[in-house]
């Protein structure tokens, strides 16, 4: 016999999650910018939208708010996640600007083609394992310094490629969503301040962490 009751696929399990989580990711969105304006603080921020979204794709701590979870995060993760958001944004603003670089050449000579390819690759891959990365590290009770840790980097990188096909998927969504706002600004100004990351954010959650056993 067929189950009846079969699990939702997967868009339909991020409108419910979507649904039942509006307000707070209304406010994770906008304690998210207020918290990442030193630009500095980018990591420990990340870190925490990364533990809220966490909760709701896995259906944990449902009653509570989620400032006071946002913060606790934020404060527990501030010294690991500090400088691996430096090297984020470094690593990031690095190989898109390679991207765009070779991208130029590319439109003028075949021969940058394969350089621009590589450039592609190395971004893609290298913001699916941050993602990864990110979503562990509030996971991580043992580390409580900024000093490298490539047990959890080598764990972020075993998942990117155990979820490869879900995190390619979630990427590009992700990148989508976010290209939409910064193209169409300032008209999408209002939906930035409110939405415009942390549903993003989500789109990757559930792609980098999947459904849970007991959903």
């Amino acid at each position: 016999m067929h189950d009846t009751h079969s699990a939702p696929g997967p868009a339909a399990r991020f409108f419910s999650i979507l649904n039942e989580n509006l307000w707070q990711l209304v406010q994770i969105n906008f304690i998210f910018l207020l918290t990442s304006l030193p630009v500095i603080t980018f990591g420990p921020s990340f870190a925490a939208l990364c533990a809220c979204l966490s909760d709701m794709v896995r259906m944990r701590r449902r009653d509570e708010p989620v400032l006071p979870r946002y913060f606790a995060a934020f404060r527990a993760c501030f010294l690991p996640a500090l400088p691996r958001g430096i090297l984020l944004l470094a690593g990031t603003a690095v190989l898109g600007f390679s991207l765009f670089w070779y991208g130029s050449l590319a439109a003028e000579s075949w021969f940058w083609v394969p350089f621009t390819a590589l450039s592609l690759l190395g971004l893609i891959f290298f913001t699916g394992i941050a993602f990864h990365l990110f979503f562990l590290l509030p996971e991580n009770r043992k580390l409580k310094t900024g000093r490298p840790d490539f047990s959890l980097l080598r764990a972020a990188a075993w998942h990117a490629l155990e979820r490869m096909k879900q995190t390619l998927a979630g990427l590009v969504i992700w990148s989508v969503l976010l290209a939409a706002q910064f193209l169409l600004l300032p008209a999408t100004v209002p939906l930035v301040l409110t939405l415009g990351l942390s549903i993003p954010g989500l789109v990757m959650a559930q792609a980098c962490l999947g459904i849970p056993e007991n959903a």
